[in-house]
């Protein structure tokens, strides 16, 4: 079915089904986080974002209107004291407000890339194709398929740096999870990997950027080894659905302990392999970013937790260029043992930057730099978590585990912790339920859920494994064993 959604600065028509949810494909179509929808202009009579086209009775042709706050693309300047000279209500070019994109502001501000959302500006301001690159060969349909045209025969492929990265920053809002993460480590000397948890908001750090919030970190089934790891269970996050939070990105660590913290890195001298960014561009495909239906990289960070020249542990955040992702897909380049270096198998040339700034077209004959194809973020910590407890698990979480850790006390505050909520998920039916109302702090439909019997259930099973203890009235010894009589004078328990 057809219908309209109408919006401060668009109307778009949408094809939905009957039971797909009118939220969930508004955001898909307009791509904001924070909207309403109402059936009138004048946002009085809202709708039901949850609800379904079946059970909202829309016909089709229906218009609806969504609203939201437009952010304004230009940078705002103030009145310059120097060289405006007119009056605080007037404007001119010392003070007019500047384009996302202006080359000088960068520069004054040392920010090295654009923001997708200033990179999108650009390219609609300059009207410039805005795609994901695709280096394969076309096939052409006018001729038998043993014949290469002009069309259809392989082309040299040209690269260039890409200017802009998808996510600006990754913020972590609690410090110890990062922390958690790398006990693991510490612990066994084996590499770990997780995938890291949030929700991507707006940073305004630089213009019209966007930061990835981390609340958790997510150790899906894996097996570790002291030089890397096997992901047994690698999957999209299904116990994350209708909690607002999705899979942002991933974490590994990359740690050598040889009489002092190092690692690979440090030893040969570069950023990443090869290999990781053969890795680093599969998982990026996995989580893809689409912008009206079309492939165009993704939004997907990759942290990775390493040593530094002075031996101390450090973050260090990267995402792979769209150019590599294709690449890739093609295998059009490969890891080689030179984790420098890729192997090209294709006519490719690429660009260096010179020392005066310039660009330097250099053939790839037959290795290519992996440096070229990285895009460098920040990262941050800011103390405001999601989850209110921070309690670890490490290992095969066991009932045991679990009794000692609740001691009993099944309270919201003893259940918002990722760390233990992952390791719930198949222990509960309505598990998305759960996660839900932690997310949101929804504590009265958190009291209805531990009336249910699922959970009932699961206490229950936790019971023989809290330990209680009572004192013999008449000999004063302290039993933990027999709760029914003394195990020393056989008084019985008053």
């Amino acid at each position: 079915m057809i219908i309209f959604i109408k919006g401060p600065t668009e109307r778009k028509r949408i094809e939905i089904g009957p039971y797909d949810k009118i939220y969930k494909k508004a955001k898909e179509v307009f791509g904001k986080e924070n909207f309403t929808l109402s059936y009138d202009e004048d946002n009085t009579q809202k709708v039901d974002g949850n609800s379904n086209i079946l059970d909202l009775n829309l016909k089709k042709g229906t218009t609806l209107f969504i609203h939201y706050d437009i952010v304004k693309s230009d940078i705002k300047r103030e009145k310059d004291k120097m060289m405006c000279n007119h009056d605080s209500n007037a404007m001119c070019a010392n003070c007019a407000p500047l384009d996302p994109w202006d080359a000088k502001y960068m520069a004054d501000k040392k920010i090295k890339y654009l923001s997708f959302g200033s990179y999108k500006e650009m390219c609609k301001y300059k009207n410039m194709d805005l795609s994901m690159e695709d280096y394969s060969s076309k096939k052409c349909k006018d001729h038998k398929p043993n014949i290469r045209c002009v069309n259809c025969q392989e082309k040299d492929i040209f690269l260039n740096p890409q200017r802009y990265r998808m996510v600006d920053h990754v913020e972590f809002d609690d410090a110890a999870m990062v922390q958690n993460f790398i006990k693991n480590w510490k612990d066994s000397r084996r590499q770990y990997f997780g995938f890291l948890i949030g929700k991507y908001k707006t940073y305004d750090m630089v213009p019209l950027g966007r930061k990835a919030l981390v609340s958790g970190i997510w150790l899906p089934e894996q097996e570790n080894f002291p030089d890397g790891f096997v992901i047994n269970e690698l999957s999209y996050g299904d116990f994350l659905k209708d909690s607002g939070l999705e899979i942002v990105g991933m974490i590994y660590s990359d740690l050598i302990f040889d009489g002092h913290m190092t690692s690979s890195k440090l030893k040969e001298d570069f950023f990443l392999s090869s290999l990781e960014v053969d890795f680093i561009s599969k998982m990026q495909f996995m989580f893809p970013n689409f912008e009206n239906k079309n492939l165009l990289n993704s939004k997907f960070v990759t942290i990775v937790v390493t040593s530094n020249i002075q031996g101390e542990i450090e973050l260090m955040e990267y995402q792979v260029s769209s150019q590599c992702m294709a690449l890739t897909r093609g295998n059009f380049i490969l890891p080689t043992d030179n984790p420098k270096l890729f192997y090209t198998t294709k006519n490719i040339f690429y660009k260096t930057i010179e020392d005066d700034g310039s660009l330097k077209s250099v053939k790839a004959d037959p290795f290519l730099p992996v440096e070229f194809f990285l895009v460098k973020l920040t990262h941050g910590n800011k103390q405001n978590p999601l989850f209110l407890n921070n309690t670890p698990f490490y290992g095969s979480v066991t009932n045991k585990k679990l009794a000692e850790y609740f001691n009993e006390d099944y309270s919201f505050e003893k259940f918002s912790n990722f760390d233990l909520l992952q390791r719930l998920k198949d222990k509960f039916k309505d598990f998305n339920e759960l996660l839900k109302c932690i997310v949101e702090k929804d504590r009265n439909y958190f009291k209805f859920f531990t009336e249910q019997e699922n959970f009932k259930e699961f206490t229950n099973s936790l019971q023989k494994y809290y330990k209680r203890s009572w004192i013999c009235a008449a000999c004063t010894f302290i039993n933990e064993k027999n709760l029914d009589r003394c195990e020393i004078c056989e008084t019985p328990n008053q």
